[in-house]
């Protein structure tokens, strides 16, 4: 019996579940609360984020910023939601708009009625953002029930004291 010399190689699942620990997701250090659009019964909260800054001394405020964002949307209501990542916004103290730059963001996921769903969001900005300063999920056009879109306020957190 011969075996394969790559038989022996670690499953992806099992070497990502051994360092997952060293970028786990925390709750920010502020969170304003979950933002809820009350007619149609939609939720959007901020469960978890991480943040790393790495500050560039040649170019002053030009840190770069990756920010990751644990996002739960809750359907309250009767109707389906479809939840469009890539519609999503991390708002800068600056005013800057960061769109996500999450993998496979274009491809919507659904919410059935009565049901929640949870999923992160990557953000990555130079000079915009701050892992101590107060960031704003918004979410003007993400969600929407059929073609309609819900309007759902802006989620403000602080990633780090």
């Amino acid at each position: 019996m011969q075996i394969h010399p790559r038989a022996f190689l670690w499953p992806a699942s099992v070497l990502l579940a051994a360092i997952a620990p060293a970028c786990a997701l925390h709750p920010p250090v502020q969170n304003g609360g979950a933002a809820m659009a009350v007619p149609p019964g939609v939720q959007v909260a901020v469960l978890g984020q991480s943040c790393d800054q790495t500050v560039e001394p040649d170019l002053q405020g030009a840190d770069l910023v990756e920010t990751t964002v644990e996002i739960q949307v809750r359907n309250v209501g009767v109707t389906p939601l479809t939840v469009h990542r890539e519609a999503f916004d991390l708002r800068a103290p600056n005013g800057e708009a960061v769109p996500t730059s999450t993998w496979c963001a274009s491809d919507p996921l659904s919410v059935d009625a009565g049901q929640s769903r949870t999923f992160q969001l990557r953000f990555m900005s130079r000079g915009g953002l701050s892992c101590t300063q107060p960031m704003q999920l918004e979410s003007a056009s993400a969600i929407t029930a059929g073609a309609t879109p819900i309007g759902i306020g802006a989620v403000t957190f602080v990633p780090h004291a």
